[in-house]
C-alpha cells in the first residue's frame, strides 16, 4: 500500500469543505448554527463548565458569537484564543465582551495581550473549529496545528461543532493531532472518546 501525503489529503479535504459551505444557502447555514447552538448550550458539559473556551467564528465557520453572549449571560468565564507570533501557538485570554476583541493574525479578531490568561482547563470546555470531523473525534483544521497543540495540554473537554454535511466517518490522522471527546452537529451529538464525564 502506497503511502499517503498527509498534508495534500489534508488540503483536499479543506478544498471540499470551502466549497461545500460557500454553496450552503444563508438560510441553511443560520438554520444549522442555531441548532448546533441549541444543542450545545442543552449540554452538561456546558451547564457544569466554570470556562468556556471558544474561538472567535469568522466566514465560513460555525458561529459562536451567540454562545459567547450566552456563556456571560450565565456568569461564564470566557477565553478566546490569541496567536503567538512566530510560534504556531495560541494562548487563551479571558475575556468580557466582544469590546476586548480586535483584529490580530491572519484579520481574526483576537484578544488583547495584556488580559488575563486562563491556566485551570478542568472546569472548562473548548469549543473546537475544524473544516471536517470524523466519528471517532478527529479533525481537519486550518493547517497550523494550533489547536492540537493547545488542546495537547487542555485538561477539560473538547467539544467539536460542525455542520452534519462536513462529517466523514474515517479521517486519516496524524500522529500529532489531538481528537475531540464530543462532536455537536446540526443534527446530533456524538460521544467520540469514552472517558468524558
Amino acid at each position: 500500500m502506497s503511502k499517503i501525503d498527509l498534508r495534500q489529503y489534508k488540503k483536499e479535504i479543506r478544498a471540499q469543505m470551502r466549497k461545500l459551505r460557500r454553496e450552503m444557502p444563508p438560510e441553511t447555514i443560520q438554520k444549522k448554527d442555531r441548532e448546533i447552538y441549541e444543542r450545545l448550550i442543552a449540554m452538561e458539559q456546558y451547564r457544569c463548565a466554570k470556562t468556556v473556551v471558544v474561538y472567535v467564528s469568522k466566514e465560513l465557520e460555525v458561529d459562536t458569537r451567540r454562545l459567547m453572549e450566552k456563556a456571560w449571560a450565565d456568569g461564564k468565564q470566557v477565553a478566546a484564543p490569541r496567536c503567538i507570533a512566530n510560534t504556531r501557538q495560541m494562548k487563551m485570554h479571558l475575556i468580557k465582551s466582544m469590546a476586548d476583541l480586535h483584529a490580530g493574525a491572519y484579520g481574526i479578531l483576537e484578544p488583547d495581550e495584556t488580559l488575563p490568561v486562563l491556566k485551570d482547563t478542568k472546569k472548562a470546555v473548548c469549543i473546537v473549529p475544524a473544516f471536517c470531523n470524523d466519528f471517532r473525534g478527529y479533525r481537519v483544521g486550518y493547517g497550523g496545528g494550533y489547536y492540537d497543540r493547545y488542546l495537547s495540554g487542555f485538561e477539560g473537554v473538547k467539544i467539536g461543532v460542525n455542520y452534519s454535511d462536513c462529517v466523514r466517518p474515517r479521517l486519516i490522522g496524524g500522529r500529532y493531532d489531538v481528537p475531540i471527546d464530543v462532536l455537536v452537529t446540526d443534527r446530533y451529538i456524538r460521544r467520540c472518546r469514552q472517558h468524558i464525564g
